[in-house]
């Protein structure tokens, strides 16, 4: 008996022992079991703080695809407008180069007009000196015939017919200046 006692006693020991293991095991996954609890909580707050960050980024990026979309749209406007403005620039370059070619052709025009008004001036002038200088060939006592001779006296000059009906009279002076000549003072001039 004191052998079963003894056996019992040991195993009792050893019972406790493993009851003692047990509890410490027992503490030991209850104490991970609240840092584990911990962890969990610290992570569905982590969780939450991220979801609501991903909430925000996900509205974030929304409002940012938004905008993006808005200046593409705006971008796109932009251009469009651009090219209606190259298209205008364009046209009135090649509007001006027109207006630039026409007025070439019109001032060439002028030039050639400017030169024949000035042709027809010159041609004018030129006239209108043979006119002065037919009038002087003129006898500037009848006005209608040339001059034909000349009193070597004073050198004036007058058509034949006029000087001779100055030498028919006896009073033989020079219609011009009144210098007196002789029939002899009368000679022919070729002009």
């Amino acid at each position: 008996m004191e052998k079963e006692i003894q056996q019992a006693s040991t195993s009792l020991d050893f019972y406790n022992m493993k009851a003692a293991r047990i509890e410490d095991q027992l503490r030991f996954c209850s104490d991970q079991v609240q840092k584990l609890g911990e962890e969990r909580f610290q992570k569905s707050v982590s969780l939450e703080n991220t979801q609501k960050r991903l909430s925000d980024m996900r509205r974030s990026s929304h409002q940012a695809k938004e905008s993006l979309e808005d200046s593409q749209f705006k971008i796109e406007r932009s251009r469009a407008a651009l090219l209606e403005l190259q298209i205008e620039i364009e046209r009135e370059r090649f509007k001006k180069k027109r207006i630039e070619e026409e007025l070439e052709v019109a001032r060439r025009k002028v030039v050639l007009l400017q030169a024949k008004t000035e042709g027809n001036s010159m041609i004018e002038r030129l006239q209108e000196e043979l006119r002065e200088y037919r009038e002087i060939l003129k006898c500037s006592i009848c006005l209608d015939r040339p001059k034909e001779v000349v009193i070597t006296k004073c050198y004036h000059l007058f058509c034949n017919p006029c000087v001779h009906k100055v030498t028919e009279n006896r009073h033989r002076k020079c219609p011009v200046c009144a210098a007196s000549f002789g029939a002899n003072d009368v000679k022919p001039v070729y002009i």
